[in-house]
């Protein structure tokens, strides 16, 4: 089967790294449908050439709706910043995506989830729904692919608040960076190969940076300064003003001082291709976009 005769549906496609994958997906040729909150911006924000179906992940109905026909799920979600609703995206949706997945007989489904997780690292509500939504991916029945994603280079400009770039917590592990670009390019190659299925790929980019290291290198290509702040000190913050996006991110901060890179790519690089932009790469062809 050809690719334009497959059709692949993308939760959370309209996403900074759900977005790209779905580009990725119908520039190599593939029926590319998406599931949306509001099918006009997410129309606006894409383009001509994607079929939307209008629904959320909360809804069973409209995800057997927009299951149907599709030989294959990707997932992109988003949870938090609080417990709840982490729980809700990265576990509860993400177990009734590969349930009605299975109902409806899709292919596969695969999903993006983070190379810090696993039984021992779930130490925040983060990594402990997104532990669960694998568990549930992989008991479902529906074949699978999990990414496990290191940090992305798209990450970096979040960091920024006008001419300063937050460096929180004591950042010591060396992180492989990759870009969104490398990484949607994987995903379409994964539906185009059944040696994928059922296994969990540890996606890593060329180099490896200290996320201060990182924030340099993007620093001095955006005119920006790196301005280091404690995970106490944001979580401190964060309470004082009632800012639950500070708190959250001095949690998440403090989970990504415990634990580095373990998993190898070696896999998903020998199924996949490897990834091949640099960070400086991608800080100058940002740096042209901008």
């Amino acid at each position: 089967m050809t690719n334009s005769n497959k059709t692949i549906l993308v939760i959370g496609g309209t996403g900074m790294l759900g977005k790209p994958v779905a580009q990725q997906l119908k520039a190599d040729g593939f029926n590319v449908r998406m599931l949306a909150r509001n099918p006009e911006k997410a129309q606006k924000l894409l383009g001509a050439g994607y079929e939307i179906v209008k629904g959320d992940v909360g809804n069973a109905a409209a995800l057997k709706e927009a299951m149907t026909g599709v030989d294959g799920v990707h997932i992109s979600l988003k949870g938090g910043p609080t417990e709840a609703d982490f729980e809700r995206m990265d576990h509860l949706a993400t177990r009734d995506i590969a349930k009605s997945a299975k109902e409806m007989n899709v292919g596969r489904v695969t999903i993006l989830s983070a190379y810090a997780v696993s039984a021992e690292k779930a130490d925040t509500p983060e990594s402990r729904s997104k532990f669960k939504g694998e568990q549930a991916l992989q008991s479902s029945g529906v074949p699978y692919t999990i990414f496990r994603a290191s940090w992305f280079m798209e990450a970096l400009p979040l960091f920024v608040q006008g001419k300063s770039m937050s460096l929180i917590g004591n950042q010591v592990h060396p992180l492989h960076w990759i870009a969104a670009e490398d990484y949607a390019r994987m995903v379409s190659k994964s539906y185009q190969t059944d040696e994928t299925l059922n296994k969990e790929l540890y996606v890593f980019g060329p180099e490896a940076y200290t996320m201060g290291e990182a924030m340099k290198i993007y620093a001095d290509y955006a005119g920006v300064k790196v301005a280091p702040i404690s995970t106490r000190m944001l979580a401190v913050l964060g309470a004082l003003t009632f800012n639950a996006e500070w708190k959250g991110m001095a949690v998440l901060m403090k989970h990504y001082e415990n634990w580095g890179e373990d998993g190898s790519p070696d896999k998903a690089n020998r199924l996949l291709d490897a990834p091949r932009i640099t960070l400086k790469e991608w800080c100058e062809e940002n740096r042209k976009l901008r």
